[in-house]
């Protein structure tokens, strides 16, 4: 395997979440800088979340529509494609006004964010 894209044993968990190739390609291999890129997006994911949450709850569509663009070229940025997958489809539920398919995948998404939630503690912890 090339150094761009070396990988290390924790990496198989963060694995099924993040195309970690090409995201450390993105990094030049730096797991320093992935590290702190990471940290950041610990940082800004609930707050995202919750921005999103809190605009479905109360039924501020336009908003929840901004919040799943957000996070969708967040996680698009740390190369999570499935996330972002999730939140592209929540961003065109909630432009379309279909409050059932955006509650049927947000539930499907906050169990797959947590779960990318600790593996990337896991890596963080494993650096």
């Amino acid at each position: 395997m090339s150094e761009v894209n070396r990988l290390v044993p924790n990496d198989a968990v963060l694995e099924k979440f993040v195309d970690l190739p090409d995201l450390l390609a993105r990094v030049e291999n730096d797991r320093e800088l992935l590290t702190e890129l990471f940290v950041m997006f610990q940082e800004e994911l609930p707050v995202l979340q919750d921005a999103l949450h809190d605009a479905i709850d109360v039924g501020n569509l336009p908003e929840g529509a901004k919040a799943a663009h957000a996070l969708k070229g967040m996680l698009a940025n740390m190369s999570m494609k499935q996330g972002t997958t999730m939140a592209a489809s929540i961003e065109a539920a909630a432009r379309a006004g279909n409050i059932p398919a955006i509650k049927e995948t947000l539930a499907s998404f906050d169990s797959k964010i947590a779960a990318l939630s600790a593996a990337v503690d896991a890596f963080i912890a494993g650096m």
